[in-house]
């Protein structure tokens, strides 16, 4: 009987012709054999014969009532249908086969598709899947098809947002599947090494939601204590989010709150000017970043870690004879808060790039 290569797009009005051709000398040679009714159905559905190739489907199981093959294609047919009404009747053929054959993993599979992408009852999804994957790990040989189980567990607790555990189906769905030869392998990679990326990126953003609500509650009960806040911005990592919105919403407006609270330790103040100028250039508002390091300046025209973040900007915008002087001065200034392997760190971050070779900078290192 010829073999109809359905996921095989090429030349296939010339496959369709020929699956026709010997699936008709089949049933005309064997008409007991189930089998060649079901090649059959396949021929009719091409044609848009949805009643025909039902019909058909039928008298290969009424024929040859313990063929599996036959109910999962009667299956599949139902639920490519698209109507509500015949998920049922799915569900019931393939629970025949469960019936009939019990080791046969693509019924469990098919299940959990059903309940997963029709039904949507994703408990009984999840049952299914790992039935599915039950008979690939007990059943020999292997039906690797059955390495689908894990990606579709993954996405179920994906669309619930437990990512940890999706992360931990999709983990192993790459154990399996990387070393295989698996039939559209890297179509399957693809997919579980995205979806794996957009788990990362919820747990990201869940884990940003319960740091940002810890830390306000923090903010709102500590307002008048510097040292917290400060904390708060430097050590516990506000500073360290560079999203936008994070930095408008959460970490300009704690820089700004810090420099109005009195403190004994002026270098309070001095940090969050100069986080408050960072968080404007980060926002892209390099006007009044510069204007914060300005009137910080004013108030504090000896102080080295202002004056090397004024060298810093102006090497930034090309202005590299006021920022090397800007960096002379603040090296002439080090003291016991910003010291000399500070200073040398610093001079090492890539903002400097441009000017590193320069003889004047190079003298900086010294």
């Amino acid at each position: 009987m010829y073999q109809f290569k359905t996921y095989n797009n090429k030349d296939r009005d010339h496959l369709v012709a020929l699956q026709k051709k010997y699936a008709i000398k089949a049933v005309s040679f064997k008409p007991a054999t189930g089998d060649a009714y079901s090649v059959m159905s396949d021929v009719l559905w091409e044609e848009k014969d949805t009643a025909g190739a039902l019909s058909i489907l039928r008298n290969a199981i009424n024929r040859e009532p313990d063929n599996v093959g036959n109910y999962i294609f009667m299956a599949i047919r139902y639920g490519q249908t698209g109507k509500k009404e015949l998920i049922d009747s799915a569900l019931f053929f393939l629970h025949q086969i469960r019936n009939l054959d019990p080791e046969y993993g693509q019924a469990y599979m098919k299940l959990g598709n059903v309940y997963h992408w029709r039904k949507y009852i994703p408990d009984s999804a999840k049952y299914y899947y790992r039935k599915a994957l039950d008979v690939y790990y007990t059943v020999k040989p292997r039906d690797n098809r059955m390495m689908d189980g894990y990606f579709w567990l993954g996405e179920l607790y994906k669309s619930e947002k437990q990512y940890d555990s999706a992360l931990y189906y999709y983990q192993l769905l790459l154990n399996e599947i990387e070393p295989s030869d698996l039939y559209m392998r890297e179509v399957r990679l693809s997919m579980a090494y995205r979806a794996m990326y957009e788990c990362y990126q919820g747990l990201a953003t869940t884990r940003l939601d319960q740091f940002t609500t810890l830390n306000e509650k923090r903010i709102a009960s500590n307002s008048d204590d510097p040292r917290l806040l400060a904390s708060i911005l430097e050590d516990e990592g506000y500073m360290m989010i560079e999203q936008e919105a994070f930095v408008e919403k959460y970490t300009l407006p704690l820089t700004k709150r810090v420099q109005k609270i009195t403190s004994r330790d002026p270098y309070i103040t001095i940090f969050a000017a100069c986080d408050e100028s960072l968080s404007l250039k980060r926002l892209k508002r390099n006007k009044e970043a510069m204007e914060v390091l300005q009137a910080a300046y004013a108030k504090h025209p000896n102080e080295p870690l202002i004056l090397f973040e004024l060298g810093r900007a102006a090497v930034s915008n090309n202005k590299v004879a006021e920022g090397i002087s800007y960096l002379r001065q603040s090296k002439q200034h080090l003291n016991g808060v910003i010291k000399r392997e500070y200073y040398l760190a610093w001079l090492t971050e890539p903002d400097f790039d441009k000017v590193r070779n320069m003889p004047a900078f190079k003298k900086l290192l010294e």
